[in-house]
């Protein structure tokens, strides 16, 4: 594994377990977005059509720039005190104020997607999370795919308030973590989610 993808792997999977147990969404998203720049970097690197090149095949009015800002302004806020002269503070403060652990999803989705391109393996609880987006997020799939593998792992969760959702999901993991069909599939990747210190 090259030092790269261990580092976006242990980014996305902290993001990830802190992410299911609901905590520090600020620190969610840091970890997210760098461990996702660094596997769009790598798909890109190796010539894999990374999640960004389907939404910017699928949304003709978007560009690579516009796309790129819209994804980095929460974690540019995070990271940076200064604007991009190095001496006027930012202000975040209306950017911010509508911030929330939902501006996660999407982050994590992105990410694991790029991640999954790039190693052809999946954590189970981002397996089960990929799942779970999926049936949180029914208006932004395909209408031509069927939806019914996520609505039965998840049935009409996309109704429930965003407390029950992630209950679900908590609930969903523990059930899938140990399946031993799971665990014994090529494609997924054991091992802890979160590297420990």
């Amino acid at each position: 594994m090259s030092v790269k993808i261990a580092i976006a792997r242990a980014q996305l999977g902290t993001a990830l377990d802190l992410f299911i147990r609901d905590k520090d969404p600020f620190s969610v998203h840091s970890l997210a977005c760098g461990g996702s720049e660094i596997v769009e970097g790598l798909a890109k690197q190796a010539d894999l059509p990374s999640i960004s090149t389907h939404i910017l095949k699928t949304i003709p009015n978007l560009d690579v720039g516009k796309l790129k800002r819209l994804r980095n302004q929460h974690w540019n806020a995070l990271k940076h005190f200064y604007v991009q002269d190095g001496k006027t503070v930012r202000d975040d403060e209306a950017l911010m104020a509508d911030f929330s652990d939902q501006a996660n999803d999407a982050v994590l989705f992105t990410g694991w997607i790029d991640y999954l391109l790039v190693t052809k393996r999946l954590p189970v609880e981002a397996q089960v999370f990929q799942v779970w987006w999926y049936a949180t997020n029914p208006d932004s799939m395909n209408p031509d795919v069927d939806p019914s593998p996520w609505q039965t792992i998840f049935p009409k969760i996309d109704a429930q308030p965003r407390p029950e959702q992630k209950r679900r999901l908590r609930r969903a993991i523990e059930k899938w973590r140990h399946d031993k069909e799971i665990i014994r599939d090529p494609r997924t990747e054991t091992g802890p989610l979160s590297p420990r210190a």
